[in-house]
């Protein structure tokens, strides 16, 4: 098959010159990216923060789950007077039924920026506060009835939906 010169024209108007190539594969690769986020269906990402006013004190927690880089749900509450470790046991054990609930056939991704949960998790780190073994125990077993549960650690700001909901639990509870 032969290209007519006009369809040659037409078609290296749609290449970009030299000096935005660069830009062009750029944004063709971050389109791929959102488009491959959108069709793995199969994976769920959870996001979870918990914390106390005090240590022990008034205390909350908000998890925001996320499926194809859209949110589909989110929740929040109030736990009363407990430690910032309890609170954030409590988030991702809320989070984890919500999941299971209504995802439990599809992988998880879980995300919250307590270091000391994520390797308690992870087990990196022992549990060793009384207090915080059972809620340890049951997201444990929750966790493993998924096919796949993987959980992270990130930074404070990239976990601010999930902060935000937890916030808003503690102000509730004052």
């Amino acid at each position: 098959m032969e290209i007519s010169a006009q369809h040659q024209k037409a078609i290296a108007k749609l290449i970009p010159k030299k000096k935005d190539q660069q830009a062009f594969v750029n944004m063709t690769i971050k389109k791929a990216i959102q488009e491959k986020k959108a069709d793995n269906a199969e994976t769920i990402e959870i996001f979870t923060d918990g914390g106390s006013r005090g240590n022990p004190g008034p205390s909350g927690g908000g998890y925001a789950i996320y499926r194809g880089g859209k949110l589909v749900a989110k929740g929040s509450n109030f736990y009363g007077e407990k430690t910032n470790n309890q609170a954030e046991y409590l988030a991702i054990r809320d989070a984890l039924r919500h999941a299971h609930e209504q995802y439990g056939e599809l992988k998880v991704e879980c995300y919250m920026d307590s270091k000391l949960a994520v390797e308690q998790m992870n087990g990196e780190w022992k549990v060793k506060s009384e207090n915080v073994r059972p809620l340890f125990n049951e997201v444990r077993r929750i966790a493993d009835q998924f096919n796949h549960f993987r959980i992270s650690h990130v930074r404070r700001e990239q976990n601010t939906v999930a902060d935000q909901l937890a916030n808003e639990a503690m102000d509730r509870g004052y």
